[in-house]
């Protein structure tokens, strides 16, 4: 072996064991983004320059023409390596897939296979016995060799325009890192363009390796110092779609420049070609009426957006170039519909811990004033009858108490409703009525969507609400010769006897809601905006809430309850913005064909 053996048997050694430990060090980080892809790469790095050493160290012509066809093994898969982690760092990724991998793959397996078949020279010409070279073999390469080498030099000349694209766009750490990874794919390159070349007079001697050495010098830094594989550049259109909220991006023309997949999604438009466009062709109205609000300061505004039952918190920043000129805004559209209805349901919920208070303060006051004062009288005359008097009182107080709880409950959202029978509601809210001088009427078959518990207390409210406020006037009793009355019960001519019908406000079909009407006094036009109001009664026995719960519960269904006046002149209460359970049947049929 020459003794100018020992110096490239050096180069060579150096090239393999740096290689192998870098792999190693790449290899332990395997989990994150690339690492897999540049670890394959160094690790076929070292492959090639041990083959290469292997192959000068070796005195054997068999032993060289083995090494020298499985060489390529790691000459293959250094290439393929460098170029898939190229594609990921410069956020390509999605780029690699299975089915890439596998046609990328093609080549490198039909060079394996050329070189150790080799059939009819078409990868190596001749490999003849020749004491002179570094290896012990002359070798001249044959056409395949040349495809491959072309294929080889355009793939990593489209990674290193990459790297170069991504060395422009990137900034501080990322520009370290983006220089570093330039530097060590252009150097195997360039050595081994010295060697395919045969430039400076070296000969046989593959200097490749010598630009992996370089190659790894330059990987140890972007690891060690600006955290290559730690830290990759993350794509902007990754950055964006990761984020839940719809990104728009507008010039200073009014013209949409980007949006990212959750903005899409705000567009009522399937052209993908929505970049270029006016914002007025793809946005409501309302919604350019608010960008246009928002855009007219300078500085960064935000509003909310109502769209039908959604709500979007809209934020505007403008943008600005590297010369602190105005070139468009940045709008930012989160969906807050859930938020605000939290907010309106705490709304709701304070309401009803300040009309408890108030109840629990003012209203039950009064009551047990009264009966403490009846227990005192009983006291202190031994008269037991005062204590009737102020179980009167603490009877009232518990009603009260009763409808202040019914209040809290039943203003509640309804968020699973059910198909109830609107007449068997009304049946099972009359048995808990006091009805002995009503009469009830039920001309409603309609099975509705509702919470049938608060249903039913709504109809026994409206059911007490008339039968105690509804009733006529009294008319004078006729007496007998003795002076008393005719009879003991004062609707025995049915005067005072009041009656109540539930019905339906249009068929099944096109239901629109329901009423509950009485033929009594009524209710007079100016009390009608009044009488939902808490602690409002027309007389001094009532609590005032009654109404006021009937109207909870239609708003906790999303309903809409009126007061009216029915056309016996009593009083009629429409609910109404109600669903029946045929027409929900109807329009889940319609819209899943």
């Amino acid at each position: 072996m020459p003794i100018g053996n020992d110096l490239v048997l050096a180069a060579y050694a150096v090239a393999t064991v740096s290689a192998a430990v870098l792999a190693g060090v790449v290899w332990r980080r395997r989990e994150r983004c690339g690492a897999v892809a540049l670890a394959a790469a160094i690790a076929g790095a070292a492959l090639w320059a041990g083959s290469l050493f292997a192959l000068v160290a070796v005195d054997s012509v068999v032993v060289s023409t083995f090494l020298l066809r499985f060489l390529y093994v790691g000459v293959v898969v250094s290439v393929l390596g460098l170029f898939l982690f190229i594609l990921e760092y410069t956020g390509r990724e999605h780029l690699v897939t299975p089915r890439t991998v596998a046609l990328l793959s093609i080549e490198p397996v039909l060079v394996v296979a050329l070189a150790f078949a080799n059939p009819g020279g078409v990868f190596f010409e001749s490999i003849e016995p020749d004491p002179t070279t570094p290896g012990g073999i002359s070798v001249e390469m044959g056409f395949a060799f040349d495809v491959h080498l072309v294929y080889s030099y355009l793939l990593l000349l489209v990674g290193t325009a990459m790297v170069v694209e991504s060395l422009y766009a990137a900034r501080s750490l990322y520009r370290g890192q983006a220089a570093t990874l330039l530097g060590a794919t252009t150097a195997p390159l360039l050595a081994n363009a010295v060697h395919t070349l045969e430039l400076f007079g070296l000969g046989d001697i593959d200097t490749t390796p010598i630009g992996f050495v370089v190659a790894g010098a330059l990987f140890a830094v972007a690891i060690g110092r600006y955290r290559l594989i730690d830290i990759v550049p993350i794509a902007r259109h990754h950055v964006l779609d990761t984020i839940a909220e719809g990104v728009f991006v507008v010039d200073r023309n009014d013209r949409l420049v980007d949006v990212n997949s959750a903005g899409r999604r705000f567009i009522d438009n399937e052209d993908e070609t929505l970049v270029g466009r006016p914002i007025e062709s793809l946005f409501s109205p309302a919604s350019i009426d608010l960008y246009e609000a928002l855009t007219a300061s300078p500085d960064k505004s935000r509003d909310v957006l109502s769209v039908g039952d959604s709500y979007y918190d809209v934020r505007v920043t403008p943008v600005d170039d590297g010369r602190g000129r105005h070139v468009g805004w940045i709008v930012v559209a989160s969906d807050v519909t859930e938020r605000k209805r939290h907010e309106r349901e705490l709304e709701r919920q304070n309401e009803r811990l300040d009309q408890f208070a108030s109840m629990v303060s003012h209203d039950l006051r009064n009551p047990l004033s009264v009966a403490d004062g009846y227990v005192s009288l009983a006291r202190e005359t031994g008269d037991t009858s005062h204590l009737e008097d102020a179980e009167r009182s603490l009877e009232r107080m518990e009603t009260i108490i009763d409808d202040v709880l019914a209040l809290t409950r039943d203003g509640e959202e309804v968020t699973d409703p059910e198909p109830v029978a609107l007449e068997s509601l009304a049946e099972r809210a009359w048995e808990h009525v006091d009805s002995a001088a009503a009469t009830l009427t039920v001309d409603a078959t309609a099975t509705i969507r509702a919470d049938a518990d608060r249903t039913t207390r709504l109809l026994e409210n409206l059911f007490r609400n008339a039968i105690e406020h509804g009733r006529p006037a009294a008319v004078p009793e006729p007496q007998t010769a003795d002076g008393s009355d005719e009879a003991d019960d004062p609707d025995a001519d049915g005067s005072s006897t009041i009656e109540i019908t539930v019905g339906t406000i249009g068929d099944e079909g096109a239901l629109e809601g329901f009423y509950v009407e009485d033929d009594g006094r009524g209710i007079a036009p100016e009390q009608r905006d009044r009488i939902f109001e808490s602690g409002y009664t027309g007389d001094g026995d009532g609590t005032g809430l009654g109404l006021r719960i009937v109207e909870r519960i239609a708003e906790a269904h999303g309903w809409t309850v009126a007061a009216t006046e029915s056309e016996a002149g009593g009083a009629r209460f429409e609910m109404t913005g109600i669903e029946s359970e045929r027409a929900r049947a109807n329009r889940v049929d319609s819209s899943s064909k």
